[in-house]
């Protein structure tokens, strides 16, 4: 058995092992850090190896593959679509060069591999995690698909944002919290029926009223442990992005003013608005192109529904679930 350079020529196995592991270790981390040059030089400029090799000065290989797995070869292009799906859309391409993402990508292979020649994608449970992953992996690039195809031209963001002017606002909020189920480190843990929530809200709010400082209040009184320690403010958010239970209540309030206590999902809430930015349309551009994109998406999800309509046996299903 020989063990294989993708670089250079083959050097046998028992020559390697006269000289011992550590002379193995060695040679291995060296083809590596060919490799990561190699690739590191491609992945940079996305082009052939037979220019990374000029880069590197380093590199030899009449194939064009920059990265050998026992009999599997990858050129740059091929390694670059691969690896750089592994990284973060804001990660530095040459990331994948680096010489532990390289042993971490051809592991994984190997085992791959591995597992295709056990047959483990026909067992039903990996068989249908795959299908479950490959769904997910199609959906999410239909809605980018629709969305980037979608025609948003300036009149229709004009007429969006002249329609709803306020919704892209940004507002800076506090709250003060009343949960009916608070977590342990909250009022002890004592749960609050609806009255007694309604009627703890009502008297925070009287003593805000006569005078205590908002953000006293908070610290002292407020069952979200989160914002508490920070006087109950809240990360700046846009109008459209209000929940809706909140959103008319905060619309009416004025830079300082605190609402009456707002029914929310877990809880009652008193909300004070603590600054208010105006959007004008270059400020809020951006926003709604999202926004009418996103709504393309919906528009098109509905077409398939209706072309598509759903029918299903509901006592079927249920007895099939038990």
């Amino acid at each position: 058995m020989r063990f294989a350079d993708p670089f250079g020529p083959a050097i046998p196995t028992a020559a390697l092992t006269a000289v011992g592991s550590r002379l193995m270790e060695i040679y291995c981390m060296s083809c590596i850090r060919v490799l990561s040059a190699a690739l590191a030089a491609s992945l940079m400029a996305c082009m052939p190896l037979a220019q990374a090799a000029n880069a590197v000065n380093a590199v030899r290989s009449s194939s064009g593959a920059v990265l050998h797995i026992g009999k599997q070869a990858f050129t740059a292009q091929e390694y670059r679509a691969l690896a750089l799906a592994d990284l973060p859309h804001d990660a530095n391409p040459v990331t994948a060069a680096d010489p532990t993402f390289v042993r971490e990508f051809a592991d994984r292979l190997l085992l791959v591999d591995q597992a295709h020649q056990e047959r483990l994608q026909d067992d039903p449970v990996v068989a249908a995690r795959i299908r479950q992953a490959t769904d997910a992996i199609l959906v999410k690039a239909m809605q980018t698909r629709v969305r980037q195809a979608a025609q948003i031209d300036a009149a229709q963001v004009q007429a969006q944002f002249d329609a709803h002017p306020h919704d892209y606002d940004e507002v800076q909020l506090s709250h003060v919290f009343v949960a009916l189920h608070p977590q342990s480190d909250a009022r002890g843990g004592t749960e609050l029926s609806e009255l007694q929530a309604a009627a703890r809200a009502q008297q925070l709010k009287q003593q805000l009223d006569a005078g205590t400082p908002f953000a006293e209040l908070a610290r002292r009184d407020s069952d979200d442990a989160s914002t508490a320690s920070d006087g109950g403010q809240l990360s700046s958010i846009f109008l459209r992005n209000v929940a809706d239970v909140f959103a008319a209540s905060v619309q009416a309030l004025g830079v300082g003013q605190v609402s009456a206590p707002v029914r929310g999902p877990d809880g009652y809430h008193l909300i004070r608005l603590d600054a208010r930015t105006p959007a004008t349309f270059d400020t809020a551009r951006g926003q709604i192109e999202v926004q009418l994109r996103a709504q393309a998406e919906t528009a098109a999800l509905e077409q398939l529904r209706q072309a598509n309509p759903l029918r299903f046996d509901h006592a079927a299903l249920e007895a099939a679930l038990r």
